[in-house]
């Protein structure tokens, strides 16, 4: 009888353990897909900075260009 118990107390400790590690797994699981869409929202995001900032860096270099021809114009008259 008294192995009868432990074995049960055994079986039902490990059942309670399994079920506290798939729910904190199941939570965690939930969270992460939560965040997805707020993550991608925020990563096109990101992209579209670094088009801009691409594109603003085209467009100094295109500026300094002119610039510099400009100032070499003024300085051969």
């Amino acid at each position: 009888m008294s192995n009868n118990i432990n074995i049960n107390t055994i079986k039902d400790w490990s059942t309670f353990i399994i079920a506290v590690i798939m729910s904190v797994a199941g939570i965690i699981f939930w969270v992460q897909n939560i965040n997805d869409s707020k993550f991608e929202e925020i990563e096109k995001e990101i992209q579209f900075l670094r088009d801009d900032i691409n594109q603003i860096r085209i467009d100094n270099h295109e500026i300094l260009r002119i610039v510099g021809r400009l100032e070499g114009k003024v300085e051969n008259n």
